[in-house]
């Protein structure tokens, strides 16, 4: 260790003096840096959300203690150990968002990954189609369906592993036709779609007669996402069976609701494939729900929402020809974000044995008659992070239970009673990275479901563990803005608006969220709301909503400093699911002239103001390339530290489903643009930061 501290210690002298020889600015290889590498610093206690979780169904003595993890956004992980470390096994794709990882039932070393999240959210990534690997994971074949997107559910064929059935939801924001069941008979090399309604719905679930494999139930999901709007239902959710292995499908209706159905999850009794459960949100008008009644009981009820009627579960005893309901009618078994849960798994030996995953975890032991629910009413699966996404039961010991939640991957043997924490599956999700000016500085880190962190980029030993790391900030943590003057002030958003200001010399925090005025329009924030500090003045910051709001106090009071900046279409700052539109998404002020800063919005427009906000000038048109929507999200304002009239525009055409890259330069105050994206990969453009030397 002494000697590596010494050989880095020596290049940096070196170059210092490379550097100041003749007083030239010389020219630095990029050779010199090889020697260094990255490492983990944490934070390791966040977890990660967990798609999938594969099993080896008969493994060989190498792969006794070995299972896969598929995170939603960090790759495919593979444990040899049981656990006790983990090494990600798909780096070499072109993606890192997996939707489904599959083992072949004969041979634990032929995987099969889909790619692409299956949870429908507000950011589902998309994927590029499925791979094969043959040899545990070390290298994989791109097996196609690269217009697939979300790729839900993989099932190999029990006896035969070139046939192959893969659960395709497609594109979240646009139709397109490669959606549906494909089946492969020839390990990939072509697919037969079997099972297609139409371009708008995909296939969401897929379960398999293990004992005659040509019986296969599949369930389609029809929903509208539009970057505003969410409709999680309509008329197309249907459970469909095969019994010829794709050739024809019929529609399984009887005993089953009908109408406005959301996510529908199912599963099939591994000993007796007659026994079928489904987990079907059902969301038509529930006729029992009295609004009047239930206001006087909670004054926060979603109305919307909870005069549908919600999750049920249903039960086949004959391989589906005939249905019933088995849960009561007091009971929601989906909860209100079902179209990113809404799974069910039965106990391979006991067919009364039900698990439902969803924001909190619902089992029955009793056929379904029952439901404990919320973690303080229920004796198992207690102690893990809730949101819950996948769920694998062991066929020999169905007490030994893995589960994926946004938390991470647990274990338990003894069927909930006890949970096992694998934290240190690096999967955390981090939406904004920063550092302060203290000696050795800290970095600070945003994360998806696990708050704001703070940690040490070094220490006197020059290791760095869990131990060393804080919890600064609560919620979903975005973005993290440290006051430089003395490192004392941290301020902080979490999702769709919170604000904190946080004294790190007094240990105390304060929410700072700016509020409307009576009379006024809420304020709109995105999902990642921005907050920026002025270069000029440390106790002014600002942050947005639909109007540009600056505080001179460090965010005790708020004043707005532009009219609303935002498209502001009706349509879509009233869109549905939990979804607020028409948002500024980016801030920047420039370093270098007071009072010019450059604001952008998810709805595409480009503003600036060079008065600290007095008169605004809309720049959108300047910029906008010809068959090329607008309205794309405006992902970054960067204002350079070398010229006052240049700044930058990163736009992502994501949720417009152009994923292109977009970057835009102007060094006449947005008078002119020019796009700058020549040698950029098609992907969309998330952050831009301008070199400083």
């Amino acid at each position: 260790m002494k000697t590596k501290a010494l050989c880095y210690l020596t290049l940096w002298i070196t170059l210092l003096l490379i550097s100041s020889l003749s007083g030239v600015k010389a020219q630095i290889s990029p050779d010199l840096f090889k020697s260094f590498t990255y490492r983990n610093i944490g934070a390791f206690r966040a977890g990660a959300w967990v798609g999938d979780i594969a099993v080896p169904e008969k493994p060989d003595e190498a792969n006794r203690y070995t299972f896969y993890v598929a995170l939603r956004a960090g790759g495919v992980w593979k444990t040899i150990n049981n656990g006790t470390t983990f090494f990600c096994i798909t780096d070499e794709l072109e993606t890192t968002s997996i939707g489904a990882v599959e083992v072949a039932p004969q041979n634990p070393e032929q995987l099969w990954v889909g790619t692409g999240e299956a949870f429908n959210a507000r950011s589902s990534y998309a994927g590029n189609g499925i791979f094969r690997s043959d040899d545990g994971g070390k290298s994989w074949i791109p097996r196609g369906l690269t217009n697939s997107h979300h790729i839900n559910r993989i099932i190999i064929h029990p006896q035969n592993p070139n046939i192959v059935y893969v659960a395709v939801m497609g594109h979240l924001f646009t139709p397109n036709e490669e959606r549906g069941v494909f089946k492969t008979t020839d390990g990939g090399e072509t697919w037969e779609k079997i099972l297609y309604i139409n371009e708008h719905i995909g296939v969401i679930d897929l379960v398999m007669n293990r004992s005659n494999p040509d019986v296969i139930y599949a369930a389609s999901y029809e929903k509208y996402r539009l970057p505003w709007t969410f409709e999680p239902a309509g008329q197309g959710s249907r459970i469909y069976k095969t019994t010829d292995g794709g050739e024809s499908w019929d529609i399984l209706t009887n005993g089953l609701p009908q109408g406005e159905i959301g996510r529908i999850g199912i599963d099939i009794h591994r000993a007796n494939p007659n026994i079928l459960y489904a987990v079907i949100q059902n969301l038509n008008p529930d006729p029992n729900f009295d609004l009047s009644k239930m206001r006087q009981t909670d004054a926060n009820i979603d109305a919307t929402y909870d005069a549908l009627i919600g999750g049920e579960v249903y039960r086949s005893d004959d391989a589906g020809e005939s249905w019933r309901k088995v849960s009561d009618e007091n009971t929601d078994v989906s909860g209100k974000a079902a179209y990113s849960f809404n799974q069910i798994y039965v106990d391979p030996v006991n067919p009364e044995n039900v698990y439902i995953i969803g924001v909190s975890m619902f089992y029955s032991f009793d056929g379904g008659k029952t439901w404990p629910q919320g973690w303080r009413s229920r004796d198992r699966f207690v102690s893990n992070f809730g949101d819950v996404r996948c769920f694998w039961i062991d066929p020999e010991d169905p007490r030994h239970i893995k589960l994926g939640s946004d938390g991470g991957i647990y274990s338990t043997w003894d069927q909930g009673l006890t949970m096992n924490h694998y934290y240190h599956l690096p999967g955390g999700e981090v939406y904004d990275v920063e550092a302060d000016d203290s000696q050795p500085y800290n970095v600070y880190l945003g994360l998806q479901d696990h708050e704001t962190w703070k940690g040490p980029s070094n220490n006197w030993s020059g290791a760095i563990g869990p131990e060393n790391w804080v919890i600064t900030g609560e919620a979903d943590g975005m973005y993290t803005k440290i006051d430089r003057e003395n490192n004392r002030w941290l301020y902080y958003t979490g999702q769709l608006g919170l604000h904190n200001r946080v004294d790190q010399l007094q240990g105390t925090r304060q929410y700072i969220i700016p509020k409307a005025e009576k009379g006024e329009d809420k304020v709109r924030f995105t999902w990642t709301t921005p907050l920026e500090i002025s270069p000029f003045n440390n106790s002014v910051i600002y942050t947005g909503g639909q109007h540009l709001h600056r505080s001179m106090n460090r965010g005790d009071t708020w004043e707005k400093i532009s009219p609303d900046l935002t498209t502001n279409d009706p349509e879509k700052i009233n869109g549905k699911g939990h979804m607020q539109y028409c948002a500024i998404s980016a801030i920047n002020e420039s370093p270098l002239e007071a009072g010019v800063i450059w604001v952008g919005t998810d709805d595409g427009r480009v503003q600036l103001t060079r008065n600290h906000g007095a008169t605004w000038e809309d720049l959108t048109d300047r910029l906008h390339e010809k068959d090329i929507p607008a309205e794309l999200y405006v992902t970054r304002a960067v204002a350079s530290a070398f010229n006052a009239g240049t700044a930058y525009i990163t736009k992502s055409g994501f949720r417009n489903d152009l994923f292109k890259p977009f970057i835009y330069k102007t060094t006449d105050y947005g008078a002119s643009w020019t796009s700058i994206t020549d040698g950029l990969p098609d992907s969309p453009v998330s952050a831009l930061c301008e070199d400083p030397s």
